[in-house]
């Protein structure tokens, strides 16, 4: 298998781990972080309100701040529901990867767009991401290529469970299989899994927004191309958000 996250940052990641796994009061933090990332990922009006080309493209731009606030509650609502459920899949003696399945997926999405039409489902027709200059695979392929997302991910797993969490982020948000809120689709899945092995989170904040959405343009390509090398980049990137929430763990409970 082919190791996508970069040695360094890899070992930085690993060393911490084992700093904060000891310390009785780190699940209570990294219970914390994951409401943080419910809230970072739900504040959509956070999002368009730093990426002008989004909110035009999604017709936003004569809406008032109140209404775009409004929205981003239900927001932050609907993503601490999905949260919930994904809690409620897997076990000790199951892990939550071994359950994940097209269902499973469908839900979530439902929860995440309770009021998009076609919500339930996976999208119906083609879709052409014009903001990202990529077309994702037609919508008849869509359940096939979900399978083997989810099952590549469960080889991986095996190996490696950061970059199986890691991919199924960008495999699934590739696929585009829902009409809206894929990436947060997608994200809620990756931290699922990286919460079964004990990791926190990995929190992209609100003022990022643009630096992730402008990296999927070339993870996206590399993606469907099989471009392994110029895929790294996104590994990287999540794999360091990780990092991140593990210095902010090891600050709050002071250990050095």
């Amino acid at each position: 298998m082919v190791n996508m996250i970069t040695p360094k940052l890899r070992e930085e990641i690993g060393l911490k781990f084992k700093k904060v796994k000891k310390n009785p009061n780190y699940f209570q933090k990294r219970k914390e972080l994951c409401f943080d990332e419910a809230r970072s990922l739900g504040d959509i009006y956070s999002f368009w309100i730093e990426n002008p080309e989004l909110r035009k493209a999604l017709l936003m731009e004569r809406r008032i701040p109140k209404t775009l606030k409004k929205q981003a509650r239900k927001g932050i609502q609907n993503i601490h529901n999905a949260w919930y459920f994904l809690s409620q899949k897997g076990n000790e003696e199951i892990p939550f990867i071994e359950q994940l399945d097209e269902d499973i997926l469908i839900r979530v999405n439902k929860l995440i767009e309770p009021q998009e039409s076609g919500a339930g489902d996976f999208r119906k027709k083609d879709a052409t991401l014009d903001i990202l200059g990529y077309a994702p695979s037609s919508w008849e392929g869509i359940p096939e290529k979900v399978k083997k997302v989810l099952s590549l991910a469960r080889q991986k797993y095996l190996k490696d469970p950061l970059e199986a969490a890691i991919y199924l982020h960008l495999g699934l948000s590739s696929i585009q299989p829902f009409r809206e809120g894929n990436k947060r689709t997608a994200r809620l899945i990756q931290d699922r899994v990286l919460y079964d092995e004990g990791y926190p989170p990995a929190i992209i904040e609100a003022g990022e927004g643009t630096f992730y959405h402008n990296l999927f343009v070339e993870s996206f390509k590399a993606y469907k191309d099989n471009d392994l090398g110029k895929q790294v980049q996104f590994y990287d990137y999540c794999a360091s958000k990780v990092n991140n929430c593990l210095d902010k763990v090891l600050d709050d409970l002071d250990i050095r």
